[in-house]
């Protein structure tokens, strides 16, 4: 979803009411108006999947730093 209000994409998490629950992959999680956000669109989606895969690759770098002794 695209929330107007703070002009990020993410994906519904929750609802409470009229509030909604946005993650985006990095974990950043934010409340907003269910009024306020709308079906992104392909710009966005691709977007979206871009920064899924970001956020992956440094999970798996930093898990390989992690394991590598000195």
């Amino acid at each position: 979803m695209f929330d107007n209000a703070s002009q990020m994409v993410g994906v519904v998490q929750a609802q409470q009411g009229p509030m909604l629950i946005l993650i985006r992959p990095s974990g950043l999680r934010w409340q907003t108006r269910a009024i306020s956000v709308r079906p992104v669109n392909d710009r966005e989606r691709i977007q979206l999947a871009a920064l899924a895969r970001h956020h992956q690759q440094a999970r798996t770098l930093a898990k390989s730093r992690r394991h590598v002794t000195h």
